[in-house]
């Protein structure tokens, strides 16, 4: 393996890492919302999930900004 390949498989592990630790607060997020006593509460865990989704799309480069979310 080359320095060129290494570098590019610590990047991808890094992403892969960043990637996992956001679908984790998603899910979290999701979690509460389901669980929200008031509409206010469950709009902002629906929001923070889906940034937390966006990001995570960005990152593993799935990400398309005309997409919907």
């Amino acid at each position: 393996m080359t320095d060129t390949d290494a570098h590019a498989a610590g990047q991808r592990a890094e992403r892969d890492r960043i990637v996992a630790y956001l679908a984790f607060h998603e899910a979290s997020a999701r979690a509460k919302a389901d669980q929200a006593e008031s509409d206010d509460s469950r709009v902002y865990q629906s929001t923070i999930a889906n940034a937390m989704k966006a990001m995570g799309e960005a990152i593993a480069g799935d990400f398309h900004w005309k997409a919907p979310l």
